[in-house]
């Protein structure tokens, strides 16, 4: 078992604690809430399915001035709204964090640790940050898909960030990520070890405010987080997350929002010898495009998200470039949940031909409504359906026309394992969710996995399994997912999973180095200051 000379678990955990120590944290002093939230709030993931109403998630930048004096009773927000803005104060990404209830006079429910760093210099600078740790116990699929190796390890991650609104139109931001591992009996992925590194570090400002208009302009390294991040995210889920490097425009009207972007993705180091180096963008890949949401539109059919996209994806590294136009629509009417996502992908391969595919998602869910000896319950069931196109029955490097999921979350979505990325894939799932009491969330999640073309499946990364041998079949396998998320409160949970998964008769194609059954089991930790 390997250890590191420099074990950052340890003096995070410490400093933690210190942390939390020095700072004052006041108690409620009335009857507004226990500081108990809700288990959806409590999602380690960040929400890894949508349970109820899923949502488009473009982080908008937060400017809010310093306190006034005098609180207009007619603006003050209800406590109800209060108490959801304290649950929803930490956002997937920190650049989009909103602590602004805490300079309401009217609050007066619970405080947590590293309140009092929101709100300093008048207003203008709220400091915060993350602590993380969870625990891997992999069986088959130490690697990427099933690699007949097992292993068992600790990631450990701390992020700071640094909010600072110079005046009511510009914004520094700064985020620290220190991401670590230990334990390990082989080497460590990519996506697990950073020791030391700005996450994002930009300015944004007001470029145009009026009534009907706000346009927002943005230059440094940022997170980007599009959508239901099939397809664009800062992946949560990896100890290092994504980032990236350029401008960001926002537009914002009353029914309309588009959101511009031209970028650079930043190259991971590894890190070697117990070092780091700091990470720089790629400039040999370009990755830009344009989101455009509606408010409006859909409403009669209770449409939460409904939304348009182009995103494009250079790439001299591997010689192609791919274009997506797609379009996403999510929404509730009466106890029926549904989402729909889909988009066409063109462009250039690697060998100079034309690239031709494309991918669909469809879900549709029901809340459930039962009397139990224990009271009401009320379970949320979804049924979906994800395709990504394979192309051609020939394989050309990096791919003929199969689908290129580009940046995504896809553990979110294509099974907790992340045994296949969101190409040449056919996935036939049913979720569960269900509350089990007020603070504990459980989820059961059922895949089918199957090839759209008889090649070959591809990795999260979009590296191909098998290429020098046809299929002998389509059957990938079945997965099932338990997760159990805790909401100690809206700062603190708990996250324990359990996953499986029986190959198909695909692993039967001659090639393919392993085969059999794999397991997953993993707990989690975090808390949020």
């Amino acid at each position: 078992m390997r250890f590191k000379q420099f074990n950052f678990t340890t003096i995070g955990a410490l400093g933690l604690v210190t942390l939390m120590l020095a700072i004052h944290a006041r108690p409620a002093t009335g009857k507004a809430d226990d500081g108990i939230g809700s288990p959806s709030h409590a999602l380690v993931h960040e929400k890894p399915i949508p349970v109820i109403e899923p949502s488009r998630q473009i982080a908008e930048p937060q400017y809010n001035a310093a306190p006034c004096e005098q609180c207009n009773k007619a603006a003050v927000k209800s406590e109800d709204a209060l108490s959801s803005s304290m649950k929803d104060a930490y956002k997937s990404v920190f650049y989009a964090n909103d602590f602004s209830y805490l300079r309401n006079p009217a609050y007066d429910g619970p405080h947590f640790a590293g309140d009092s760093l929101k709100g300093l210099m008048d207003g203008r600078l709220d400091l915060g940050g993350e602590y993380r740790s969870r625990y891997h116990r992999e069986r088959n699929m130490r690697g990427l898909g099933l690699s007949g190796v097992d292993d068992q390890f600790l990631l450990s991650r701390v992020r700071l960030f640094s909010n600072y609104r110079v005046t009511e139109n510009i914004r520094f931001f700064g985020e620290y990520l220190y991401a670590d591992s230990s334990g390990e009996g082989v080497a460590p992925r990519p996506i697990e070890e950073n020791r030391g590194e700005f996450q994002n570090l930009f300015v944004d400002a007001k470029l145009f405010d009026c009534d009907e208009m706000q346009v927002i302009g943005r230059a440094g390294r940022q997170e980007l987080l599009l959508g239901a991040e099939r397809l664009v995210s800062p992946l949560d889920w990896a100890n290092t997350r994504r980032t990236f490097d350029g401008y960001r425009a926002t537009m914002k009207g009353a029914q309309n929002e588009v959101d511009l972007f031209y970028t650079n993705p930043v190259n991971r180091i590894a890190s070697t010898g117990g070092t780091n180096e700091w990470d720089s963008s790629n400039n040999n890949q370009s990755f830009y495009g344009a989101y455009l949401s509606n408010k409006s539109l859909g409403k009669d059919y209770g449409a939460s998200a409904l939304e348009t996209y182009y995103i494009g994806y250079d790439n001299t590294d591997q010689d192609f470039s791919f274009h997506t136009i797609g379009s996403r629509v999510a929404g509730k009417m009466d106890s029926v949940l549904y989402e729909f996502e889909g988009g066409v992908q063109f462009g250039d391969n690697a060998d100079g031909s034309a690239h031709d595919a494309g991918f669909v998602t469809a879900g549709l869910g029901k809340v459930l409504n039962a009397n139990g000896t224990r009271g009401p319950w009320s379970p949320t069931i979804w049924a979906w359906y994800d395709w990504a196109s394979g192309g051609d029955s020939t394989l050309i490097a990096p791919g003929d026309d199969g689908f290129h999921h580009y940046f995504p979350l896809a553990h979110k979505y294509n099974g907790f394992m992340d045994l296949f990325g969101r190409r040449n894939l056919n996935d036939v799932n049913i979720q569960l969710i269900s509350p089990i009491g007020k603070r504990v969330n459980f989820m059961v999640w059922y895949h089918y996995f199957f090839l759209d073309q008889a090649t070959t499946p591809y990795s999260v990364v979009m590296t191909p399994y098998n290429p020098g041998n046809a299929a002998v079949s389509k059957d990938l396998g079945h997965e099932i997912d338990l997760l159990w998320t805790i909401a100690i409160n809206p700062r603190h949970n708990l996250m324990i999973g359990y996953s499986h998964f029986n190959s198909g008769d695909y692993y039967n194609t001659p090639g393919v180095a392993f085969a059999g059954n794999a397991d997953f089991f993993y707990s989690q930790y975090q808390v949020r200051f």
